[in-house]
């Protein structure tokens, strides 16, 4: 691992498993790494594209996806999305970008706080996390954005535990987001 751009993984096979034969408008994978889930996910969407730090260290990930180079998905205005994915780097005290989550896993819960403000309000947000993560936090982002958050599948390997959480919206609730610059607007079914 380059400690630029994350290699694909047990993870990341999860995760573009879980999105196996989705179909939509358009797509976002947040941190895409070496685009290997962005790559398996486009074919179903009108739109598909990924962002990250660094560029994608995958031979032909050209032909299949579009790859930004931005942070999050701050290029992006809120509500652009009908589905958003991300692995986020969750790992604790590895000294590697591409897999270091921080303390109390500020990172992961960023690029979710980003995915629930690009995604659509009818829209979906899919993610993977290991067994160390603190689901309640996420939940509670989850829940303030108008969304309910649920479990999608989980695979047991020898070292850790990974599950693949997905955010549905929550039929009939007020829903507030935080857009940009400190921005709030509602948003009423």
């Amino acid at each position: 691992m380059s400690g630029e751009t994350y290699t694909f993984s047990d993870d990341s096979r999860l995760l573009k498993s879980a999105l196996e034969g989705e179909r939509g408008g358009s797509f976002l994978e947040i941190g895409t790494g070496n685009a290997g889930v962005l790559a398996g996910a486009a074919p179903g969407f009108v739109t598909a594209v990924g962002t990250d730090l660094a560029r994608p260290e995958m031979d032909d990930w050209r032909a299949t996806a579009n790859v930004l180079l931005c942070d999050g998905a701050s290029c992006f205005l809120d509500s652009s999305f009908d589905l958003v994915a991300f692995n986020p780097p969750y790992l604790r005290g590895r000294g590697d970008r591409a897999v270091e989550g921080g303390e109390g896993l500020e990172v992961p819960l960023w690029f979710l706080k980003e995915a629930l403000r690009v995604v659509k309000r009818d829209g979906r947000v899919v993610f993977v996390l290991d067994q160390d993560a603190e689901i309640g936090e996420f939940s509670s982002e989850c829940s303030r954005s108008g969304f309910d958050l649920r479990k999608a599948a989980s695979e047991h390997l020898f070292f850790e535990e990974l599950t693949v959480y997905e955010a549905v919206p929550r039929p009939g609730r007020e829903m507030v987001r935080t857009g940009g610059q400190g921005s709030t607007s509602r948003m009423k079914p």
